[in-house]
């Protein structure tokens, strides 16, 4: 390993966003990190992804561009990119996003200076808005299942990083832990928990999992203008049933994992049974981006209802993850 400038690989997994996977493997070039390799992984897109990225960057010999026989999903995708990475350190990246230039470079410095640390992420920022502070920290109650992502930066103001529950959509790690320890993405969860899972057995060996305020990213995933409708998170729900179905399953076998008994005992009891309430509420009265009629809104309500049902089966039945 180069001690000064370490190998970094940049992990993409894609479905059908090629110009956004353009946008960003553009900005990754103009980093000013310059020891990078990128693996783009496209997940059996139906776009003409694979062909349209390799022409595109067809120049660029650090840049490879792999394909999934199937839709893996990004818990699969990512382990395919994992897999082939040669980096001192792995740096996965969702494909709506766009690199701060100094972003690599503020992450592998807070690694170099404590060994300890396992898993960095930026602060992500709105890309429409871009002093929007979208994610800063993720804090979650065990007993509830709530997880909170609050976007008020004061409170670390005179901090340059801090602890974080897990780190969504973008984040460093170190690969001698990932291999050390056959650390991998659960192909079980697809999307949904995937990430909180892989911090927390992070967490569990011992290593910290931290956030660099000077690391930016900026994250195109919601908009609001005066006169248009409101493109924010739980618009991706409602695009897409499994992600409802996924969602109502992972939360479940993420707290069966890691809540102790007393606590996912209050889960099952109580708290499952009130958030399946609440986004059915959230489902059916949602007035965002895209036009749902009711049926429509009540076959995305039963996905989470189906994948709750789901998640429960297989807390009780005794199946592994590991």
């Amino acid at each position: 390993m180069n001690k000064e400038t370490p190998l970094v690989s940049i992990v993409i997994p894609t479905h059908n966003r090629k110009k956004s996977v353009e946008r960003l493997i553009k900005s990754v070039i103009n980093s000013t990190y310059k020891n990078i390799e990128i693996i783009v992984v496209d997940d059996f897109s139906s776009d003409g992804s694979n062909k349209y990225l390799s022409n595109r960057f067809k120049n660029k010999k650090n840049i490879k561009i792999v394909r999934n026989k199937r839709n893996q999903f990004t818990a699969e995708s990512r382990n395919v990119g994992l897999r082939i990475s040669k980096g001192d350190f792995v740096f996965f990246i969702d494909d709506d996003n766009v690199l701060d230039k100094k972003t690599i470079v503020e992450l592998v410095k807070a690694f170099l200076l404590d060994e300890r640390i396992g898993e960095l992420g930026p602060v992500n920022y709105n890309f429409n808005k871009k002093n929007k502070v979208l994610w800063f920290v993720t804090k979650r109650n065990m007993f509830t299942t709530k997880t909170y992502q609050p976007r008020d930066l004061s409170g670390v103001v005179s901090k340059k990083m801090w602890s974080t529950a897990d780190i969504p959509n973008a984040f460093m790690i170190r690969s001698s832990i990932i291999k050390n320890n056959k650390i991998y993405f659960m192909k079980y969860y697809g999307i949904m928990y995937e990430e909180s899972d892989f911090a927390y057995r992070i967490r569990n060996l011992g290593y910290k999992v931290m956030v660099v305020k000077g690391a930016k990213i900026y994250h195109d995933i919601e908009i609001s203008e005066k006169g248009e409708k409101r493109k924010d998170y739980m618009s991706h729900f409602m695009e897409d049933k499994r992600r409802l179905f996924v969602f109502g399953r992972n939360r479940l076998i993420f707290h069966s994992i890691y809540s102790n008994r007393f606590q996912f005992l209050s889960i099952l009891l109580f708290w499952n049974w009130f958030f399946v309430f609440y986004y059915i509420y959230k489902v059916i009265s949602y007035s965002g981006v895209g036009n749902f009629s009711i049926p429509k809104k009540l076959s995305l309500a039963h996905s989470y209802i189906k994948g709750t049902i789901d998640g429960i089966r297989f807390v009780f039945s005794n199946e592994r993850l590991y």
